[in-house]
């Protein structure tokens, strides 16, 4: 019977010293090799448990050390089939015999397959939170279908009820089975689009499923302002993770993924200059007293406005974000217990106040980017390209002044 064993291809080291993790297949004498999507340094992979592991000083998380052997898994179970296949139909089978049954089964409109395609696709733009989107959507299909390799086409009304189901079941809130049906529908949309066999009809045509609203955790101006006096002084990472919360709420609410991405060069004439990660949108903002402040509270050597990023590619960087904005929103519930606020703190709590603050202050609701608050984000900001840009400095004054 042929073997199959996961490694590192140590013969291909790669410039910045990794090596390609492959299934090595042997048969008969003969060798080959099925590269997987990863490369991984010596110290992320275990030889022995043929696993991704995380060493000290690792960039990979938890999480994709757990997605990533988990996809292994699938994969060097689905040699084994093939393996299995050919044995009892072709006992004189080779082992380019494999690599071939492989090939044809990984080219095949598979559902599971197609998402692999979609997640590499996100991650090549750049969009890495799309990407661990659709990941997490692809891990939980996967818990539903099994060894079961189910086909685009397969993808229909009854196949989305029963998963919807198998959710319910799980005991997964209402929320997250919207998260991943909205993923899924996605890749439906795009399958279509590329030109996939797939079911005729939408298969989310008979989903009933909603959004749970979820409570808004809006600060008063009274919270607020004690945040804004609390003295930190001695505790730098509290004074950090309070300062970039702040700089969120003065900002008009800015996401802390723009926060981190601002780069000196987007202070122009008096104003900060930037496009929305997520949509693109260009937004200026005038530089009030408070923001003033604190830009120059945090100069710098680096081309950040705050030196929390530490550059490198996208993928890099997507990753510095996500364990900056854990460690920052950490920091945050230390800093509401000691300005005896009972509001679960994070850098999102800073959009929600900035938009109920301008709201209590009757600005109208385009201008205050009440999508905060809506489904659709596209609605806001078309609105807000109606208003002129001193109307949306004067409310961001008015806010502003703690």
């Amino acid at each position: 019977m042929a073997s199959v064993k996961l490694l590192l291809n140590k013969s291909r080291a790669l410039r910045d010293g990794s090596f390609p993790l492959v299934f090595q297949l042997i048969h008969q004498r003969r060798k080959k090799l099925i590269y997987t999507p990863y490369k991984l340094y010596p110290e992320e992979f275990d030889l022995q448990t043929q696993k991704v592991r995380r060493s000290d000083g690792s960039k990979l998380s938890i999480r994709e050390v757990r997605s990533m052997n988990c996809y292994l898994m699938r994969q060097r179970r689905d040699i084994d089939r093939y393996i299995r296949e050919l044995e009892s139909c072709k006992p004189a089978y080779s082992v380019s015999d494999i690599l071939i049954r492989y090939r044809i089964a990984q080219s095949d409109s598979g559902l599971l397959h197609y998402m692999d395609l979609q997640i590499g696709r996100k991650q090549l733009l750049g969009k890495f939170g799309t990407a661990a989107a659709y990941q997490s959507t692809r891990h939980s299909i996967a818990l539903f279908t099994g060894p079961h390799n189910i086909s685009l086409r397969e993808l229909d009304h009854i196949f989305i009820r029963d998963y919807a189901d198998f959710l319910w079941r799980r005991g997964v809130g209402n929320n997250t089975i919207c998260f991943y049906m909205r993923n899924l529908k996605a890749i439906y949309n795009q399958a279509a689009i590329d030109g996939y066999s797939v079911a005729k009809e939408s298969p989310f045509r008979y989903l009933h499923i909603g959004p749970c609203k979820t409570t808004k955790r809006a600060l008063d101006r009274k919270a607020l302002r004690r945040i804004y006096q609390l003295n930190l002084t001695g505790k730098p990472h509290l004074e950090l993770a309070r300062d970039l919360f702040l700089f969120g709420f003065f900002t008009r609410g800015m996401p802390f993924v723009d926060i981190l991405s601002l780069k000196k060069k987007n202070l122009r004439n008096g104003l900060i200059v930037y496009n929305r990660r997520k949509t693109d949108q260009r937004l200026q903002i005038s530089l009030t007293p408070q923001l003033r402040y604190l830009i120059a509270k945090y100069e710098n050597d680096t081309e950040f406005i705050f030196p929390v990023l530490s550059g490198g590619n996208p993928k890099e960087m997507y990753r510095q974000y996500r364990r900056a904005l854990e460690r920052v929103n950490r920091n945050l519930k230390e800093v509401a217990r000691l300005a005896e606020i009972d509001t679960p703190l994070s850098m999102y709590v800073s959009r929600h106040s900035w938009a109920s603050q301008a709201k209590a202050l009757g600005a109208p609701i385009a201008v205050i980017s009440e999508s905060l608050g809506h489904t659709s984000e596209k609605t806001t900001q078309i609105y807000l390209k109606e208003f002129d840009q001193s109307v949306v400095d004067r409310v961001n004054a008015l806010v502003s002044a703690l």
